[in-house]
Formats: C-alpha cells, structure tokens, sequence
C-alpha cells in the first residue's frame, strides 16, 4: 500500500482538505498527495479517497450509501474445479474479458492442480479472442473470495466457508476431444454471462 497517492506526485505543493472522522466526529486534516491518516482524537483511519474508504473503512455504507457501496466495493469471484486446467481455467479467462466492472476480480483455482493448463483449453480461449497465459493452481486456505463458483459436483472445495457458494454441474472436458472442449467453452460462456448480469443486477 501506498503512502502517498501516486496520482498526485506531481503537485508541489499539496493542498489541505479537511474531513470529518467517522468513529468519532472530529474534523481531521489530511494533505491532498496523502491516501490515509490517522484522527488525533480516536486514532481511527480516515481515507483521503472514495475508493479507499469504501474498501477498508467500517463506516463505508453509512457515508457513502448502500447504492454507492455495492458499485465500488471490489468482489472477488474463484472458479473452482478439479485439476484447474480446463473448467475454471475458461471460466477465469472468459469473466476476465466479458467483465466491464473495475471492481470484479477473477481467480480460477483446483482440489488437485494439474501440471498445467490443457492445450486443447488454450486453443478454444484462442478461437475465443484470448490468448491465456493461465497457470494451474491449488486452493489457497487464506484468500479471501466473496464467490465460490464450483465447476461440477464432484468439487469439493473447503477453502473460504463463508463466501457464498454456487455449482455449475459442467461435465470435465479433460482428456476428451476438441469438440468437447468447445461445448464446454460455449456452456460456461453463458454461464458467466449470467453471473455478470446477476452481480450487475
């Protein structure tokens, strides 16, 4: 994280801008180049940025208002599947380029990660438009997801109990034919345009 706001690097001289601290109503002083400070009264962290304040403050829905909040609070959606070299790998890379919310992040994860990403799952994300540079990987106990998406009933995933959960039931593609692959593609394109719609809606 950041000291100063990179933004305004090239301000000489920064202006003050006075802000009103949530925790405890004191007026606090923070110079324009600076991201974060802390109240002199209560020690609480004021964010000198909308951005910032929505993703760390405790007050953020109160200053900002529901509406404001669920535009700009970032989500980060896992696409989970067995070895992460087909399902959850075109899910990723799928959500990735549809996507049009700075505020959505995509990772793709597997119970027991392959060696690496399926050729037959780089072709069709060429035929796609995209060129994947995706690797495999393992679930990650500690990363905080706000969305577990699994890609059949046979994924177990342990990892993040309190996101909330969704199945697909798309059949494994791995070690079949390009067609295949292909309708596999098709299906969790639609299927992730669904989800953006939802999480738009």
């Amino acid at each position: 994280m950041f000291d100063k706001c990179p933004g305004a690097a090239h301000i000489r001289t920064p202006t003050i801008i006075t802000k009103k601290c949530p925790e405890c109503g004191s007026e606090v002083e923070i110079f324009s180049n600076e991201m974060l400070t802390k109240c002199s009264g209560c020690a609480f962290t004021v964010y000198n940025d909308l951005e910032s304040c929505v993703q760390w403050c405790q007050y953020a829905v109160e200053c900002v208002g529901e509406e404001q909040y669920r535009r700009l609070k970032k989500k980060k959606v896992a696409f989970v599947c067995v070895g992460n070299s087909c399902r959850s790998q075109m899910a990723e890379a799928l959500a990735r380029k549809m996507s049009t919310r700075p505020n959505l992040e995509f990772v793709s994860m597997g119970t027991r990660p392959a060696r690496e990403v399926a050729r037959e799952t780089l072709q069709v994300l060429r035929e796609e438009g995209i060129t994947w540079r995706g690797k495999s990987k393992g679930i990650r106990d500690n990363e905080p997801v706000d969305l577990v998406v699994t890609m059949g009933f046979e994924v177990a995933c342990p990892a993040a109990p309190e996101a909330r959960r969704m199945d697909w039931d798309i059949e494994d593609p791995y070690n079949q034919g390009i067609e295949v692959y292909r309708r596999t593609l098709h299906i969790i394109k639609e299927k992730v345009a669904e989800l953006l719609k939802e999480i738009d809606g």
